[in-house]
């Protein structure tokens, strides 16, 4: 099993805010898709759309509001080695004085796919601190 470096961010929002961008459609629209579906609860469906075109089609394996997000996750056409649900990502929230610590993990990436997917989670958690901070 391969495990992307974990990812660590600060983002200036309490968790529940942070956990509504990782849950629902709305969320999801403002930082990491063009198109989502989002049914947040165990066994749901979680799919979302890039502004390239790539579709990420996953699950939601685990939720717990407002600390924590695990996901099966994976691409449409096996984009990359990893196809539909084939890989999991866990989402951690700590929240302390208003602000939330967001760790992530992403499991069972194929060797070849590691970076690619380093960088892409860089630069979408970026974007979700962005999105954060305009809605303050």
């Amino acid at each position: 099993m391969v495990r992307l470096a974990e990812h660590r961010i600060v983002l200036d929002a309490p968790a529940s805010e942070v956990y509504r961008h990782l849950t629902t459609v709305d969320g999801l629209l403002q930082w990491m898709a063009i198109e989502a579906i989002a049914e947040p609860v165990p066994g749901g469906r979680l799919q979302w759309t890039h502004e390239n075109g790539a579709m990420m089609v996953g699950r939601f394996l685990e939720l717990d509001p407002p600390r924590r997000v695990v996901i099966a996750y994976g691409w449409r056409g096996d984009l990359m080695g990893v196809p539909p649900e084939s890989t999991t990502v866990e989402i951690d929230l700590d929240e302390q004085d208003g602000r939330t610590t967001l760790s992530l993990v992403h499991r069972s990436i194929p060797p070849d796919a590691v970076d690619d997917h380093r960088r892409g989670w860089e630069f979408f958690l970026r974007r979700l601190r962005e999105s954060l901070a305009a809605a303050a």
